[in-house]
């Protein structure tokens, strides 16, 4: 099975970065360094003006299971500007264990969290068999989230699918969603990818109001290499939050390799 590495930016889970380690990709030319800049703009269906995200993530690769990630992010939602510094590690336990934690820190917090900080295990029990677990925390103004994550990933062939449960809890309600997950990858370090989740998830409904509403989502991404360092990223989202919002996000990025 070819080397694969999976890093999706998915507007399902609010624009949450999302890696996969334990399928490394190493990119064309063998490169460890990747530079990314993407935009994402977001039509909502309540006459709220459209989000708008920039991002610039800069990714130094290790090894197969060793990464290390920073990225900048000035949002506009609700009418409201806000920036966001984040950070991603992700390093090797054992040949079969993946640690990662990531985190972020946003100054102005007018719609963004606070702070976030997660943590997550991956561990690989049988051949192309893992299972991923993780804890996320979630500060904003008006309210702290809590979230765990439990999945089982396979890969066959040129494919994987995954399964994944979702509890969180937000001002002292507990509730859970679910993800499915299938990726399809072809060329030297192209995927595609299918994400289907429902349940209910923390969600921004004003500038200062995040609660717990069903969310229904589906998104389509994944990444294809134009040339040996060069790389289209892109993501089709649409999200429908409870009674308030459907939310349709379209996300297109650049991405460098050297």
């Amino acid at each position: 099975m070819k080397n694969k590495t999976i890093q999706i930016s998915s507007a399902v889970v609010a624009a949450v970065l999302v890696q996969s380690v334990w399928a490394d990709v190493a990119t064309p030319g063998g490169a460890t360094t990747h530079i990314e800049l993407s935009a994402d703009s977001s039509r909502l269906s309540n006459g709220t003006p459209d989000w708008r995200e920039t991002t610039l993530r800069l990714t130094r690769k290790l090894s197969r299971q060793s990464a290390r990630t920073i990225e900048l992010t000035q949002t506009n939602r609700f009418g409201l500007d806000d920036q966001e510094i984040s950070g991603l590690l992700s390093t090797p336990l054992s040949d079969k264990l993946t640690a990662t934690v990531s985190g972020s820190i946003s100054p102005t917090h007018r719609v963004l969290a606070r702070q976030r900080v997660e943590g997550s295990l991956q561990y690989e029990f049988a051949p192309a068999w893992l299972v991923h677990g993780g804890l996320g925390h979630r500060r904003y103004d008006t309210v702290r989230v809590d979230q765990a994550n439990l999945m089982l990933e396979h890969y066959f062939s040129s494919f994987s699918v995954s399964a994944a449960w979702k509890p969180v809890r937000a001002s002292g309600v507990t509730s859970e969603s679910a993800e499915l997950r299938f990726s399809y990858y072809y060329g030297d370090a192209n995927f595609a990818g299918l994400i289907v989740s429902s349940g209910q998830e923390a969600t921004s409904i004003t500038p200062s109001a995040v609660v717990l509403a069903d969310v229904r989502a589906t998104a389509l991404l994944g990444r294809h290499w134009l040339t040996r360092q060069w790389a289209m990223n892109y993501a089709l989202t649409r999200a429908q939050q409870g009674n308030f919002y459907t939310r349709n996000s379209v996300r297109l990025g650049a991405e460098y390799a050297f």
